[in-house]
């Protein structure tokens, strides 16, 4: 429902791509081979999902849950997430420059969060149906208490359509002090660490 703001050639240099699971809306496979051949670009996923992309070796960076990884100079942590229709799906932690992001890839909510899942910034799916919604979406939130947390997977189909306005409201009226970040497609946020404080 939403089409690419910008076509892959047009996109700057990329060190690394982290591949979430196999369904076409993560895994644009002709995409992927185009820029990591004119990048040289590092691919992180499963070696399911890596064996299905046309790149050289050294380019791939076959990972399971709970491996823990430096490349490109960011550190990776890989977590399970839950979406009961991929074979393998992921979420990952990126932490570099002493900021930890974690993108949940498309997950329902999970019964359990690591213990040491403490990101700066979380990337939330809330459309709903085939990943959580917006509720569920708040609740993570409660559960990891990010600094700040942005909204994704939501209206680009007709069964994840989500109002992440919405969600901002709903974050912002909760007692977090999770400051919501609503991007719209190649939108740009420069995050600014606060001081490091115990959680």
């Amino acid at each position: 429902m939403v089409p690419a703001p910008i076509k892959a050639s047009e996109l700057p240099p990329i060190g690394l791509i982290l591949i979430t699971q196999e369904h076409e809306d993560h895994f644009d496979k002709k995409a992927i081979e185009e820029i990591v051949a004119r990048d040289n670009t590092c691919v992180v996923a499963h070696d399911s999902v890596l064996s299905e992309l046309n790149i050289p070796l050294r380019c791939k960076r076959g990972v399971t849950a709970n491996a823990h990884i430096n490349v490109r100079g960011v550190n990776v942590k890989v977590h399970l997430s839950h979406h009961p229709q991929s074979f393998y799906p992921m979420s990952y932690v990126v932490t570099g420059d002493s900021v930890s992001v974690y993108h949940a890839g498309a997950s329902h909510l999970l019964e359990e969060y690591p213990s040491d899942l403490k990101p700066d910034v979380a990337l939330l799916p809330i459309g709903g149906n085939i990943t959580m919604d917006l509720v569920d979406a708040v609740k993570a939130t409660k559960v990891l208490k990010p600094d700040m947390v942005v909204p994704m997977h939501y209206n680009t189909f007709e069964i994840c359509q989500a109002s992440p306005e919405e969600f901002a409201r709903k974050i912002e009226k909760s007692n977090l002090k999770t400051k919501p970040v609503v991007l719209a497609p190649n939108e740009k946020y420069e995050f600014n660490a606060p001081k490091q404080v115990a959680r």
